[in-house]
C-alpha cells in the first residue's frame, strides 16, 4: 500500500506510470510512505532518494528524474524483498540520451533498409498497432531509454500531407507477396514488380496515419521519451507515377524541392517531433553535391519552420557518412537549432572491442564545440539472448561521453519488432520483451554506469523466479562472450561482410551468400586497434621468430572454447534444478546454441592458424594438424545448426540479400576439412 504525499503539479502521466510499477511491486502487504518533489536546482533526469525509517522521498530535477527515481525505488524494493536495507542514494545520468535505432517498415511502398526480409515484412501491420508502441515505450521507460530513433528511407508518403504535392500521400498499409531481392545501396526495396502483389493489411487514410503518429509521439512524452526521424537519402519511395516530375536524382529541382516541402510538412504535422537526422550516403551521387542537397531541402526547410516557431526545441543531426566533416559544417554554420554529428561508432558489430578505434581520428578532427550521437549498431544477435553486464559497462565506459550528447543502439539488418523466428513461441513477443536483459543492461547502465553485478544477478532471479541468480549470470555471460571475442579475432566492418550466427556474408561481386570458410578465416583480418593480433599477422610474427604483446588467435580460441564449457556446465546444473519455465528454458536453450557455436568458432581458430603456417612453412604436420581440427569443428557445427534449427526459422536478411539457413551450410563445414587438405 502507498501513502503519497506529492504536490499536485508533479502528478503527470509519466510519474503516474511509475507509481503504478511501484504499486505493483508493494502489493497489498507492504506499506511505504513516499514524498515526492521537484527542485530545478537538480541536474535534468537526477534525483535524489532520501530515506527516514519507513518514510521514502524522491527529489528530482524534472518529471523524468522523478519518474526514474520511484522506478529505481521500485526495483529496489523488489531485489531487496522489502523496504528494509534501502539506503540514500543521488543519480545522475551517465549518458543524457539514450536512444534506440529503429528501422520502421512503415509500409511495403515506403520501406527503411531493413524492409528486404523476414523480419519487416511480417512487422509492418504492427507498426500501426497501438499496442505495440504501448508496450514498445512502456519498455523503454522502465529501462531508462529516453529517445526513439524511427528510420526511414522515404518518410514523408507515409506520414504527412504535403500542400505543394498532395498525391503522394498514400491511404492504407500495405504488404508485398513477391520476394525480396535488394541491394546493398538501398535500391529496389520497393520495385514495378510489386505493384500487382501489394496486399492491404490495415485500412486507413492519410489524415487517420497522421493521427496514429501524432498520439505515439504524445504517448512517447508521457514516458519521457523523444521521437526523430532519420533518413538514408535520397529515395522517392512512395512517389511512383506521381505527376510533378519527382524523381531520385539529386539535380532534379522538382526532387530538391519535395523534400524540403516534405521537411517543412513533417515538422508541422508533428509539433512533438524532437528532430531529424539525415545522411548524404545511399542512392546520392557521393561528390561535392551531396552535403549542398541536404542543407538546401531538410537544412531550408527546417531553418524556416523554426523562424516561424522561435521558441521550438529542435535538433538536426547529419550522420559522418560518405562525406568529409569539413564539408559538412561548411553548409551547416550558424544553424538556428542544435547541429550535431552522428558517428558509426563500432561500424557494424558493437559486440567486439570495448574499446573501438575508428572514431579516433574524428575525435582529432571535430570542433571541440560539436557535439556527438554515436550509432551502435547491433548486427551480431538476431536469433540469441545476449546479457553481460561487464561488457556493457566496459563498453560504455569507454565511450567519449565529454563530447557526447548521446547514443543510438539498433541493427540495419533485423526489425526489432514482434519476433517471428522463435518456433518456441508462437504468440510472437515483442523483440524487445525477448530480449529484455539485453535491454535492461544497457538502458540502466548507460543512465547508471555504478550498478553492481549483484543488481543484475537479482534482476535475472527475480524475472525467472529462480534462486540461482548468481550461476545463471556466470552461465548467461560466458555464453555472451563467445561471439564478442571471435568477432575481435575475425572482423569484418559491415554487417552484409559478416553475420557470426551464421557464418556467413554476403559477395557482391558474385551476388551469393555464402559460408566463411577455412581460407577465408586464414585471411580475415582482426578488429581494428592496438589490441588483437590476426591469423596472418600471428604466423607472420611466429615465423619471423617476434616477440608478441597483442592478444594472440589461439588465445582467443582457448578463451572461446573456456567460455562455451563454463556456459554448458551452467546450463547442466540449471536444469538439473528441476525449476525452469518456459521462457528460462528457452534462454538456457539458446545459451547451449552459443557454446556449440563457441566450440565450433574456437576449433576453427586453430585450424586456420595451423593451415596458415603450413601454407608459410610446408611442414605436412601442420597441416594434418589443421585437417584434424576441422573434423572435430565439423561435428560441433552439425550439433549448432540441429540445435539452432530446432528452435529458429530460417530468415531472409535484407543485408545478407539472400535466406540464411545454419542447416544448409553444414555441408559446406565438411567441405572445410577437405579445403584444408590441399596442397
Amino acid at each position: 500500500m502507498l501513502y503519497l504525499k506529492k504536490e499536485d503539479a508533479l502528478m503527470t502521466d509519466a510519474v503516474q506510470f511509475a507509481l503504478t510499477e511501484l504499486e505493483k511491486i508493494l502489493g497489498k502487504e507492504t506499506a511505504v510512505s513516499l514524498e515526492l518533489r521537484q527542485d530545478s536546482a537538480i541536474e535534468e533526469q537526477s534525483y535524489t532518494l532520501d530515506v527516514s525509517g519507513e518514510v521514502f522521498a524522491i527529489t528530482g530535477g524534472d518529471e523524468a528524474g522523478i519518474m526514474y527515481g520511484i522506478l529505481d525505488l521500485a526495483k529496489k524494493i523488489e531485489h531487496n524483498g522489502g523496504i528494509k536495507g534501502i539506503q540514500s542514494t543521488s543519480v545522475s545520468p551517465y549518458i543524457k540520451n539514450r536512444g534506440i535505432k529503429f528501422n520502421i517498415p512503415l509500409d511495403a511502398r515506403t520501406p527503411s533498409y531493413s524492409d528486404a526480409s523476414d523480419s519487416a515484412s511480417h512487422n509492418i501491420e504492427n507498426m500501426w498497432d497501438p499496442n505495440f508502441w504501448t508496450e514498445f515505450l512502456d519498455r523503454m521507460a522502465l529501462n531508462k531509454y529516453n529517445m526513439l530513433s524511427l528510420w526511414t528511407l522515404s518518410p514523408f508518403p507515409s506520414l504527412v500531407r504535403i500542400p505543394e504535392y498532395p498525391l503522394v500521400s498514400l491511404d492504407d498499409v500495405k504488404r508485398t507477396t513477391r520476394p525480396f531481392k535488394a541491394s546493398l545501396e538501398g535500391r529496389n526495396m520497393y520495385s514495378s514488380d510489386f505493384e500487382n502483389s501489394l496486399v492491404t493489411v490495415k485500412k486507413m487514410g492519410i489524415d487517420e496515419k497522421i493521427s496514429f503518429w501524432q498520439w505515439v509521439m504524445e504517448y512517447a512524452k508521457k514516458r519521457c521519451i523523444q521521437v526523430m526521424i532519420f533518413t538514408w537519402n535520397l529515395f522517392t519511395f512512395g512517389t511512383e507515377h506521381n505527376p510533378y516530375g519527382i524523381t531520385d536524382k539529386q539535380d532534379n529541382p522538382v526532387t530538391k524541392d519535395f523534400v524540403y516541402c516534405g521537411t517543412k510538412a513533417l515538422m508541422r504535422t508533428y509539433p512533438l517531433l524532437a528532430g531529424i537526422g539525415v545522411t548524404a550516403g545511399e542512392d546520392m551521387f557521393r561528390d561535392e553535391t551531396d552535403v549542398p542537397f541536404i542543407a538546401e531541402s531538410y537544412g531550408r526547410g527546417i531553418r524556416e519552420v523554426l523562424a516561424e516557431e522561435p521558441g521550438r526545441t529542435f535538433r538536426f543531426i547529419h550522420r559522418m557518412q560518405m562525406t568529409r566533416y569539413d564539408s559538412i559544417m561548411e553548409q551547416f554554420e550558424e544553424f538556428p537549432c542544435p547541429f550535431e554529428i552522428s558517428f558509426k561508432y563500432s561500424q557494424a558489430h558493437m559486440y567486439s572491442n570495448t574499446k573501438p578505434s575508428f572514431i579516433n581520428d574524428f575525435l582529432k578532427e571535430k570542433n571541440p564545440d560539436v557535439k556527438i550521437w554515436l550509432t551502435v549498431r547491433n548486427d551480431d544477435f538476431y536469433m540469441y539472448r545476449w546479457g553481460d553486464p561487464e561488457f556493457a559497462q566496459e563498453y560504455l565506459r569507454q565511450m567519449p561521453v565529454s563530447c557526447m550528447q548521446g547514443f543510438y543502439m539498433g541493427p540495419d539488418g533485423f526489425t526489432w519488432g514482434r519476433d517471428y523466428m522463435d518456433k518456441r513461441d508462437m504468440a510472437h513477443p515483442q523483440f524487445i520483451a525477448k530480449m529484455w536483459y539485453m535491454f535492461a543492461i544497457w538502458g540502466q547502465l548507460s543512465y547508471n554506469l555504478q550498478l553492481s553485478r549483484e543488481y543484475f544477478e537479482q534482476d535475472i532471479a527475480d524475472h525467472f523466479e529462480t534462486n540461482q541468480g548468481r550461476l545463471l549470470y556466470d552461465t548467461w555471460k560466458a555464453a555472451s562472450d563467445i561471439i564478442p571475442e571471435v568477432n575481435c579475432t575475425h572482423w569484418h566492418d559491415f554487417d552484409f561482410q559478416w553475420y557470426p550466427e551464421g557464418c556467413c556474408m554476403y559477395e557482391p561481386e558474385t551476388d551469393k551468400l555464402v559460408f566463411a570458410d577455412i581460407n577465408e578465416f586464414v585471411s580475415c583480418n582482426s578488429v581494428p586497434g592496438d589490441n588483437y593480433l590476426s591469423v596472418q599477422e600471428y604466423c607472420r610474427a611466429i615465423t619471423a621468430g617476434e616477440n608478441i604483446a597483442k592478444i594472440t588467435p589461439l588465445e582467443q580460441a582457448e578463451s572461446i572454447w573456456n567460455h562455451a564449457e563454463e556456459a554448458l556446465e551452467g546450463v547442466g546444473k540449471l536444469v538439473e534444478e528441476g525449476k525452469t519455465g518456459k521462457e528460462l528454458m528457452n534462454t538456457l536453450e539458446d545459451i547451449q546454441a552459443l557454446s556449440y557455436l563457441g566450440y565450433y568458432y574456437s576449433l576453427k581458430i586453430k585450424a586456420a592458424v595451423s593451415l596458415c603456417m603450413y601454407r608459410m612453412s610446408g611442414e605436412n604436420a601442420l597441416q594434418e594438424e589443421a585437417v584434424a581440427l576441422l573434423k572435430r569443428a565439423e561435428g560441433y557445427w552439425k550439433m549448432y545448426s540441429h540445435k539452432s534449427k530446432e528452435m529458429y526459422k530460417p530468415q531472409t536478411l535484407t543485408r545478407l540479400c539472400g535466406c540464411v539457413d545454419v542447416e544448409r551450410f553444414n555441408e559446406q563445414a565438411r567441405l572445410d576439412v577437405m579445403l584444408a587438405m590441399e596442397k
